[in-house]
């Protein structure tokens, strides 16, 4: 019976190289070798709303539409490029911009253009009624 076992050891052996030889070979690539489109910069046209300004942090919240193949419609803080843009936006503007998204998770707003004005003046915060009229 030993001699039996011994006598498969050499065939055993082989099938489970070849077997984890070939599981190798079928993987898709890792995260280290992917290729460049999945690594480099992206960019997205962004349309929303400007919801508030942080001028000393360089950003906006901005309540935006849908970005087809990238995320469903939120509000969040977006750096934005050049800063001096800011001065440009009031909250309730309509804006469309080019969204930048780097491979290690920065993004920012680029080429942010007003589509629309907010109802309301600057400086001056905004009533019930002219969040109102601003939903219509």
């Amino acid at each position: 019976m030993r001699n039996n076992f011994l006598s498969l050891r050499p065939p055993i052996f082989l099938l489970c190289a070849l077997l984890a030889l070939s599981a190798a070979c079928n993987r898709g690539p890792s995260q280290s070798g992917a290729t460049n489109s999945s690594s480099a910069t992206k960019h997205y046209s962004l349309k929303g709303k400007v919801v508030s300004i942080d001028k000393l942090a360089g950003a906006a919240n901005i309540d935006n539409e849908p970005i087809a193949g990238f995320m469903d419609q939120m509000t969040m803080a977006y750096a934005v490029k050049p800063p001096a843009m800011l001065d440009q936006l009031q909250p309730g503007d309509s804006i469309a911009a080019d969204l930048v998204v780097e491979p290690d998770n920065k993004y920012w707003l680029e080429n942010v253009k007003v589509t629309g004005h907010s109802q309301t003046p600057a400086g001056k915060p905004a009533t019930a009624t002219d969040k109102n009229r601003e939903t219509k």
